[in-house]
């Protein structure tokens, strides 16, 4: 134990006395405001393009030929008979875009194309199929003998309030919205932390390996010892970076948020929104006064919990893959050989974590790939704002450490033979030789 400290101690000092350690440290923070406030620039401007575009029409089925009205910037024109004429126009540029509708039977519009030189946003086709579909639409009811203010008042406007029964049997207000936002930023955090700092336990082997210092060591310390105090000692560096770049940042947040919160405000209540689009949605949401309750009903305690078990956790098992690495290679250009396998199952994990859990957090694929070692970090600490039971948490934290311990070991026996390994690339075959070698 006492060699394992040694080690640990001597991998955290040696960083965190590094003049990049001290610089990044204040630096991180800085950007991070620097993006918050770049990003809550972006959100005050409309980014859409507010330049009219004409935009000409050809209608086989005769029903849009009396006129189209215009959706976003586009205005359309009723196109010349002669097709290639239309075309000419639009390949000119005096004409943005040929739409051109060939259903005979106005049922299905499923025959409708759009010619431009340039290719429509999903928000612009979604805003231009819907204007073909209302107008269809409201022409069958007017035909069953309604008035347009009649259609307009059979469109209700429609708000789900969502409502959670905590332990005691209380209710209490929640969102979907919010909950989603904060697990999938917790776990981008994780996610970059594994591979920001797993590198740095790779190349302190491969720097140890490259200098012959570990020749020297391995002597007189068990591999296993040596990978234990070399992870645990990079992890506390990555902890002690971390906790300052949480304190820094949230000054630095308090800050742009105090210089442009009335900015923001005045922003969202003056922009104009589409009847029922997202921004709208999300402009209403915030507007709410019941935001600050829903942010005080998170199960706090948990979300933070789960939090910093799977955060360090997770390092501490991909380290030891990424430190196996260091041991095995001669240098840094034949790491990518090794990286792939190791990231693979990661980048997976945080692509469940984007699909699977927002789509149903509670559901199967979540509950199995939030057990699953290699992919638990990310996942479960997405669904960690949703509440996770107790016995999938045990479960998947004892399989986590289980698994870390099991890897160091591996990654011991791996680099008690791979550290004093040079000139010869080793392959997959070689480094699951080295493991059963005895000593």
């Amino acid at each position: 134990m006492n060699k394992i400290w040694v080690i640990l101690k001597r991998e955290y000092l040696t960083r965190v006395k590094n003049k990049t350690f001290i610089i990044m440290t204040f630096l991180g923070p800085l950007l991070i405001a620097l993006l918050y406030g770049g990003i809550i620039l972006v959100a005050t401007k409309d980014a859409s393009d507010k330049t009219p575009r004409n935009v000409l029409y050809n209608d086989e089925s005769g029903f849009f030929n009396n006129k189209l009205d215009s959706v976003m910037n586009f205005h359309f024109v009723k196109a010349p008979e002669n097709r290639e004429t239309a075309l000419k126009k639009v390949s000119s540029g005096e004409f943005y875009a040929l739409m051109e509708i060939k259903d005979k039977n106005i049922s299905d519009l499923d025959s409708v194309q759009w010619i431009s030189r340039k290719t429509l946003s999903l928000l612009q086709k979604e805003k231009v199929s819907d204007l073909l579909v209302n107008k269809v639409y409201s022409n069958k009811l007017k035909q069953s003998g309604l008035s347009q203010g009649m259609i307009d008042s059979l469109k209700p406007s429609t708000k789900v309030s969502m409502l959670e029964i905590d332990e005691t049997g209380g209710i209490k207000s929640s969102s979907s919205g919010i909950k989603s936002g904060i697990g999938f930023a917790l776990a981008m955090i994780v996610y970059m932390f594994i591979f920001l700092y797993g590198s740095m336990v790779m190349r302190s082997a491969l720097e140890e390996k490259t200098n012959r210092i570990v020749e020297v060591i391995v002597s007189s310390v068990k591999p296993f010892q040596m990978m234990l105090g070399k992870i645990l000692g990079v992890a506390l560096v990555g902890l002690t970076q971390f906790a300052a770049w949480i304190v820094l940042s949230i000054i630095g947040v308090i800050t742009i948020t105090t210089l442009f919160g009335e900015k923001i405000a005045s922003t969202v209540a003056k922009a104009p929104v589409a009847p029922g689009g997202g921004s709208q949605m999300a402009a209403e949401q915030f507007q709410q006064s019941g935001m600050m309750d829903m942010l005080y009903n998170l199960p706090h305690l948990q979300i933070i919990t789960i939090f910093l078990i799977y955060f360090t956790c997770g390092f501490l098992l991909y380290s030891s893959m990424f430190a196996a690495i260091g041991a095995a290679v001669n240098q840094e250009t034949d790491v990518q050989q090794f990286m792939m396998p190791i990231s693979l199952p990661l980048i997976f994990g945080f692509f469940i974590a984007q699909s699977a859990v927002f789509q149903d957090p509670h559901g199967p694929m979540a509950t199995i790939f939030s057990i699953i070692p290699f992919t638990s970090p990310v996942v479960m600490v997405v669904r960690s704002p949703f509440g996770v039971p107790i016995s999938e948490l045990l479960l998947s934290i004892g399989l986590l450490l289980a698994t870390f311990i099991f890897m160091v070991w591996i990654t011991g026996r791996i680099y008690r033979i791979g550290i004093l390994m040079y000139g010869k690339k080793p392959t997959w075959k070689q480094l699951g030789k080295w493991i059963f070698i005895k000593d």
